[in-house]
Order: structure tokens, then C-alpha cells, then sequence
């Protein structure tokens, strides 16, 4: 699918106005779907005026559709626990099956009463079994066995046994389309589909979705089916058709009314369009998103307002993303939201400022932020932002500044019980920074950061906290001991699978023996990282120049020459 299309389905989904509540059905079918469309919406009053409009206007002809609304308006008694409704409007349904001489399935839901109409309890199951066991003994009708078995499958998949329901939906779908009864038919399609995904059976999933695609069924159930095939095809390989998927799902959500799956499907194609590097897309559907949250006064709206922001900034729309998180601030701060949900926002208005080159913004953004997550008790992400004012203020040449900034970030680290990976991280920025200005207890730092990521088994951070470790040696005029770190760090970064930093390591190591005037040292060294397989260009080039450069220091002139052009050939490749 062309981006531009789905640019402007989007915005024909922001433009659209939603449903309009006063706009009156033209025909009893018309009523029955508005009404099992502001059920799903959870408009328990908007479902009851429709499925009462339904039977006002419904003629004796129209059996199948007024059982359908008695049956919406049954589920949605139930609901709201008005128990004597529910019982009224079964006693109108049944009376409605006995006159169309359906005698059988108005026994039996008078016998059972509304436990058809809901999901059943623990103590109604064995009742249920017991009369699809009797049912099936008197071979009672496809349609009226496929209500009972549908009944029962619910109250098995909502107890976790699944397989049992599944053979049970399997046997109700086959009845309800014997019976032609299509209506129970897209229902139980809808339960059959989702079982089928919770069994990790993907395949029978979207043969069920497609199956109920194919028949007629309200908007808002064959959203729920685009839905789910979007995220059973959402692998990177289809994204074409993911994208499709969701952005059908939610122009059906959008237009019916139901708020918190048109939330669903847009933030689907928000994330699907993003992996595909449509930024603009993106955004768009970020927005679908939060207009959805706000025409429906859901919950995640703040939230959702959140992950616009942060899109725009991905989408480097940092103007917009500021007057987005900017705004949502406002809103936080207004309703007094918890501390960690305004530090969060303040970190990306922050980041916002900071691409438009305004730091002192940046950095009062920030700063609060770590007051926000210290007063929610997050002290990892406290020591985080204390992290990235740090190293903002080294950016900006303030580097004494930024060394009390790290100490801060690692004593709030130490505060933190349940975020291990905040310690390390700050130990390793103060070491640096400490090793940079001339301090050499910068490598005690850096010790205890590759103490606890050795303790942590994270190997890649070990490896890299080590030529840290190797570097801030260097720059503490400690040569001998910076090659041996170095190459330790080029061991660590092997092991933990990372051949490209290690060849980095070695190459520091190379650098820093020519700088100790030892070149007869430094060439074999050059040789061992360009011997390594599938060596970066940028790499490759750096090795041959710092060899050619060795080379010549020896008097080996010819060599020397041969390693320049292999750099500049690198260098054009």
C-alpha cells in the first residue's frame, strides 16, 4: 500500500465525526447492529434505546431479528445487574420462539433462563452439561445444541481449559450454520477465533477471522477479527498487510463508536508504521489515538498524549512534540498526576527542547524530573536523568558540573532496590568523567562498574565498562597498563560476541603502543585487527593508516607505502 493512502485514511479518520447518537436507524436490522455495536462500546444505555427502537419498528416477519435484540437486551440487563429486566426480556424472547413454533429452544431457555445470555458460574456449569447431555439424547435441534455448547465453551475458556472449549466453539459454529442462524454464527466465530490465538494455533485463528469476514456482522465484531489478523500477521515480514489490517480495524472501530478498540488498532498501525520508517503515518495514527481516548473519555488518554509526544520527536517534529508534552504537562500537573508519570513527560519534553538548542530548557525539564522520580521513590530513573543532565553539561564544557551531577546519579543509584542496571551505569559515566578531568580515583569507578555487570552476567557491559577502564588509563598518562585493559576489554568484547568492539579495542591498544614510541610493538598489533574477518570499512582504514604510520617510524618504507594505499582503497570502497 502506497504511504500517501494511508496518510489519508487517517486523516479522513480524524476528520470523521464518529456516530452520530441522534441519527434514527432505518429498519429494525439497522437497530440490532447499532445495539450490538454500543454494547461493545460498553453505551449500556445507548444499546437499550437502540434494541427497544429495533422492536418497535420490527414486524412479525421479522423473527430472527427481534430474538437478536431480546437477546442484546438480556446481556445488557445482566450487566448492569438489573436481574427482574433480564428475566423480562427473556420471558418476551421465549414467548416470541414459541409463536414462530421454535417450542424446543423456548423450553430449554426457559428451563436454564439467562445463563445463555452471559457467562456461567462454577455451580451453573454441571447444569449446563447435564442438559446439552439430555438435548443430545432427544436430538434436539442443531441450533439449540450449538447455544448450549456455546455456553459452556465460554465457561471453560474463562476457567483456562481451552482445549475443551475450543472442540465445543468447533461443534457451535457447525450448528449455528446448519441452523442459519448467522448472527450466533459471527459470535461464535469471534470466541472460536480468539480461543484459537490463545492456544498459540495462529493459523486456525485467521481461518476463523476470515470465516466470520465473510458473512454479514456489525462493525465493530468484524473490527475486532481485522484487529487480530493484523497482529497474527505483524512478523516483519507482512507489514503491508498488517498496516492494512489495523487501519481497517480502526476506520470500522472509529465509525461505530468503539473508543477503546479504535485506541487498539491505531496504536497497532502507529507502532507497524513506525518499523516500516513511515514517521508521518505515525504521528497520524498517534493522533487517531488520543481523539479516540478523548471522544471516549478513556483512561490511557494521558498516556496516549505521551506516546504522540514521543513519536513526534522520533519523527524529529520537536516544535510540535514540545507543544504536545508541553500541554500534557499542564494537564498532569492540573489533576495532580502520580510523580513518575510528569517525570517521564518532563524527560521527553526535555529531549525536545534539547534538538531545538535550547538547553537551559533542557535542563530545567530535567532537573525537575529528578525531583518527580525521587519523590515516586524511582531513584534508578532519578540517577538516569541525573545521567543525562551530566553528560548534556560535559557536552557544554562543563565538566565539574557534570562530575557532581554523576555522584548525585550514583548515590541515587544506591537507593534503588529493584533497578540493578542503574549502579553500574552511573559508576561507569562518574569513572570516565573523573579519568577525563585527571582523577584517578575515576578507576575505582570503573572497577566497581565492571564488578557488579560481572556479577550481573551482563558480559557485553563488562566488555565495555573495561575499555572504558582502558581509555581513562590512558588519559591518566598510565600507558602499559591501558594496552593490557585494552586487550582485556578486545577478550570480553569476543566472548560476549561482539567482534566489531573488539577490533576497536585492539585498534586503541595499536594507537596507544605507537604513542609510547614502541612500534615494533604497535605493527603486529595493527596486523592482528586487520586479520580479523569481515573488518568495517571505517575500521579497516583506521588499522592501515596507524600501520603505514608504525611502518615508517621502523624505516620500513616500502610496507608504509603499501598500507597507505590499502587505506585509501578502504576509504573508496
Amino acid at each position: 500500500m502506497a504511504m500517501p493512502a494511508i496518510e489519508r485514511r487517517l486523516l479522513e479518520v480524524l476528520a470523521a465525526a464518529g456516530p452520530d447518537p441522534a441519527a434514527t436507524p432505518a429498519n429494525p436490522r439497522d437497530c440490532l447492529d447499532r445495539a450490538y455495536e454500543a454494547a461493545y462500546a460498553e453505551d449500556h444505555y445507548g444499546a437499550v434505546t437502540l434494541a427497544r427502537l429495533g422492536l418497535e419498528q420490527a414486524t412479525e416477519s421479522d423473527t430472527d431479528t427481534v430474538l437478536a435484540l431480546y437477546s442484546v437486551l438480556i446481556a445488557v440487563a445482566q450487566i448492569q445487574d438489573q436481574t427482574s429486566d433480564a428475566e423480562y426480556y427473556l420471558a418476551q424472547r421465549v414467548d416470541r420462539l414459541r409463536r414462530a413454533g421454535r417450542k424446543v429452544q423456548a423450553s430449554v431457555e426457559a428451563d436454564l433462563g439467562t445463563v445463555l445470555f452471559r457467562e456461567a458460574t462454577a455451580a451453573e456449569l454441571p447444569v449446563l452439561e447435564a442438559a446439552l447431555e439430555q438435548l443430545q439424547a432427544t436430538k434436539a435441534p442443531v441450533g439449540v445444541l450449538a447455544d448450549v455448547k456455546l455456553a459452556i465453551a465460554v465457561a471453560h475458556s474463562q476457567k483456562g481449559v481451552r482445549s475443551t472449549a475450543v472442540a465445543l466453539l468447533e461443534d457451535a459454529v457447525e450448528g449455528y450454520a446448519a441452523g442459519e442462524r448467522t448472527d450466533s454464527l459471527a459470535g461464535a466465530l469471534m470466541y472460536l477465533a480468539h480461543t484459537y490465538l490463545q492456544l498459540d494455533q495462529p493459523g486456525q485463528a485467521v481461518a476463523a477471522a476470515d470465516r466470520l469476514l465473510a458473512i454479514p456482522a456489525n462493525r465493530a465484531l468484524a473490527a475486532s477479527m481485522w484487529l487480530l489478523k493484523a497482529n497474527l500477521v505483524n512478523t516483519g515480514e507482512h507489514d503491508d498487510e498488517a498496516i492494512e489490517y489495523a487501519l481497517t480495524a480502526l476506520e470500522l472501530y472509529a465509525a461505530c463508536g468503539v473508543r477503546k478498540g479504535a485506541i487498539s488498532a491505531a496504536v497497532v498501525v502507529a507502532q507497524l508504521c513506525a518499523a516500516a520508517g513511515d514517521a508521518e503515518s505515525s504521528v497520524l495514527a498517534w493522533r487517531a489515538a488520543v481523539q479516540q481516548a478523548e471522544r471516549g473519555e478513556v483512561q490511557e488518554e494521558l498516556t496516549l498524549r505521551l506516546a504522540l509526544g514521543n513519536q513526534l520527536l522520533e519523527a524529529e517534529e520537536y516544535e510540535l512534540a514540545a507543544q504536545v508534552l508541553g500541554k500534557l504537562l499542564q494537564r498532569q500537573r492540573l489533576i495532580e498526576a502520580p510523580h513518575s508519570d510528569k517525570a517521564r513527560t518532563l524527560m521527553s519534553l526535555g529531549h525536545a527542547h534539547r534538538h531545538a538548542e535550547r538547553t537551559a530548557d533542557t535542563l530545567d525539564c530535567w532537573r525537575e524530573a529528578v525531583a518527580e522520580f525521587t519523590g515516586g521513590g524511582e531513584y534508578g530513573e532519578a540517577a538516569r536523568s541525573l545521567l543525562a543532565i551530566g553528560t548534556l553539561l560535559s557536552r557544554e564544557d562543563h565538566d565539574a558540573d557534570a562530575i557532581v551531577c554523576f555522584e548525585a546519579a550514583v548515590a541515587a543509584a544506591r537507593k534503588s532496590s529493584d533497578d540493578a542496571a542503574a549502579l553500574p551505569q552511573a559508576l561507569h559515566a562518574l569513572g570516565h568523567a573523573m579519568c577525563e578531568a585527571g582523577d584517578q580515583d575515576g578507576i575505582a569507578q570503573l572497577d566497581e562498574a565492571i564488578r557488579l555487570a560481572r556479577d550481573y552476567g551482563a558480559h557485553w557491559y563488562e566488555a565495555d565498562y573495561s575499555d572504558t577502564r582502558a581509555r581513562g588509563l590512558w588519559a591518566l598518562d598510565h600507558g602499559p597498563a591501558a594496552v593490557s585493559a585494552a586487550l582485556q576489554a578486545a577478550d570480553l568484547y569476543s566472548a560476549a560476541d561482539d567482534a566489531a568492539s573488539a577490533g576497536n579495542s585492539e585498534l586503541f591498544a595499536a594507537h596507544v603502543l605507537a604513542e609510547l614510541d614502541r612500534p615494533a610493538d604497535a605493527v603486529p598489533m595493527f596486523r592482528m585487527v586487520l586479520a580479523q574477518p569481515d573488518i568495517s570499512r571505517m575500521l579497516r582504514v583506521a588499522a592501515n593508516l596507524g600501520l603505514s604510520s608504525a611502518l615508517d617510524s621502523l624505516g620500513r618504507k616500502d610496507e608504509a607505502e603499501e598500507a597507505r594505499r590499502a587505506a585509501e582503497e578502504a576509504a573508496e570502497d
